[in-house]
């Protein structure tokens, strides 16, 4: 009698080249590391770059111009240019989120995992030139010009800077692949004077405790923080649908 074995292996997928390109991309798009309107290398410079060739990099942005995430202009001032995410959600609709919704649960369980540890972690490791860093950004978010997509990106940046002051490389990996998967559905929330308040206000009891040093409140006001994140989305894009 065959024993089932208790090894699991993935078939083999072969990717192709222009998909790699293009994730990495589109990751850096979504964190927001390449912000809007900003404008990409050429095709020739992706290729060397990517080591790759002009036919697989034009396929690639290609397909991120398919998902409204880059634009080609052409003219004197023309090229390829990062479009606001926030500004192009719509191509992710609520239906899309509630249709994933049992996946999106098990990236907030994951992230409940991560993030709060992280935090704790970065307690007690965190720079000087970290907690001003965080500090900057908290400044520019509750500025009265900031816009809907620097506000988004204020928040990837703080919380990235608290996964890397971890100190562990592999809590910063992690955190970086949590929030490309929700950020989509965060880019669908809302945007008022008064999320904006309430964001700045409980970054700044993270920001507080990790300046106290106070592991323990830095990993709890974290948790609840992800928790109601969480919450927000559901009642929000879920629920309502």
């Amino acid at each position: 009698m065959l024993i089932p074995s208790p090894l699991r292996f993935e078939k083999v997928s072969a990717k192709k080249v222009s998909d790699f390109i293009r994730e990495q991309l589109e990751e850096a798009i979504i964190l927001k590391e390449l912000l809007s309107e900003e404008q990409l290398p050429t095709e020739r410079e992706l290729a060397e770059i990517f080591n790759a060739s002009r036919i697989t990099v034009r396929e690639a942005l290609s397909q991120l111009e398919s998902k409204g995430l880059i634009e080609k202009r052409v003219g004197a001032k023309g090229g390829t240019f990062v479009l606001p995410v926030t500004a192009n959600s719509h191509k992710r609709t609520r239906a899309e989120i509630a249709q994933d919704w049992e996946h999106m649960l098990k990236v907030f369980e994951y992230r409940m995992i991560v993030e709060p540890e992280a935090a704790f972690l970065a307690a007690a490791r965190i720079t000087a030139d970290e907690l001003d860093l965080l500090q900057h950004y908290l400044d520019q978010s509750i500025e009265a010009d900031c816009t809907r997509e620097w506000f988004r990106a204020l928040d990837v940046k703080f919380h990235l800077a608290i996964a890397k002051a971890s100190g562990n490389p592999l809590c910063e990996a992690a955190v970086r692949q949590i929030r490309t998967q929700i950020n989509p559905a965060l880019d669908l929330m809302p945007y008022d004077n008064q999320i904006r308040t309430v964001n700045y206000d409980v970054h700044t009891e993270i920001l507080s405790a990790l300046r106290a040093r106070d592991a323990e409140k830095s990993r709890e006001i974290m948790r609840h923080h992800i928790g109601h994140s969480a919450d927000a989305i559901y009642a929000r894009l879920v629920a309502k649908g």
